[in-house]
């Protein structure tokens, strides 16, 4: 909607209104979603985990993600913090 993204269930209903300029699909119970040019993680209910502050984002994988920010990569934990500060060129676990 008005080139808005959200979510909805297997039945057509709307479950997280079309707020996000982008999403991703759910990864451990995340999704990825971006607003006014960043990325954060939001949950089942449509709440912020996670505020948009990354330049890039992946999906959680074993408790962690990757997220680039300023041209380098790092890896944070479902709360947010890092884990391992985004300084890689490139992070594969």
């Amino acid at each position: 909607l008005n080139r808005k993204y959200g979510f909805m269930d297997k039945n057509g209903k709307i479950v997280i209104e079309p707020k996000f300029d982008g999403v991703g699909n759910f990864s451990e119970g995340l999704a990825a979603v971006g607003l006014n040019g960043k990325w954060g993680f939001i949950d089942k209910n449509g709440e912020f985990a996670i505020k948009p502050k990354f330049d890039d984002i992946w999906d959680f994988r074993e408790g962690l993600a990757s997220v680039g920010l300023n041209g380098k990569i790092g890896l944070i934990d479902k709360s947010g913090k890092f884990v391992i500060e985004p300084k890689f060129d490139d992070i594969r676990y």
